[in-house]
């Protein structure tokens, strides 16, 4: 017995060293897991609306939305894709798909006559970002075909979540509207 010990001790500490550290993950550290599709898109949402919300009221003019310099413009955003469409995290996505909603006006305005503009929006997550929106009126569906990839375009109608919009304008009501 002890002959077998001295040959075989060393793959028995290397099988409870093994065993501990797996216990150690589940029990102290949680499970440990790839995070999924899911969780890459809802880490991204903080960063499209950034990205929109600080957009200036030059390129916001560009994508068909008036908005002056005293205007507070809030934004929210469902993100449902990204480039690569493999990436792990956020820090491996370079673009960004989303249905986003805007609201501007100058504090104290009611969101029912704030000015909003909605809709697909790809964001390059470069230094700045790169906030791209499909121009409105004749062609549009062909600019947004152009804009957002195929695999995406069951996804460019509107929110999958009613409360991503619903939190937008309780946003807007508490930090523009109830501004004097």
């Amino acid at each position: 017995m002890l002959e077998w010990l001295r040959r075989n001790g060393f793959w028995l500490r290397v099988e409870a060293g093994l065993t501990v550290l797996g216990l150690l993950a589940v029990g102290v550290a949680g499970p440990l897991r790839v995070p999924s599709e899911q969780d890459v898109l809802a880490a991204l949402a903080p960063q499209v609306v950034a990205a929109l919300e600080r957009v200036s009221p030059a390129e916001h003019h560009n994508h068909g939305h008036e908005v002056t310099a005293g205007d507070r413009v809030l934004c929210a955003a469902e993100p449902f894709g990204f480039e690569p469409p493999d990436a792990q995290s956020v820090s491996e996505v370079r673009v960004a798909y989303a249905y986003y909603l805007c609201a501007a006006a100058p504090p104290g305005t009611p969101w029912d006559q704030s000015a909003r503009i909605s809709g697909p929006v790809a964001v390059r997550l470069s230094q700045p970002p790169v906030v791209r929106i499909a121009q409105a009126g004749a062609g549009y569906p062909e600019r947004v075909k152009a804009l957002i990839p195929a695999r995406y375009q069951a996804r460019v109608n509107g929110f999958a979540d009613s409360a991503v919009p619903a939190r937008l304008r309780q946003r807007y009501e508490e930090q523009v509207a109830a501004q004097a």
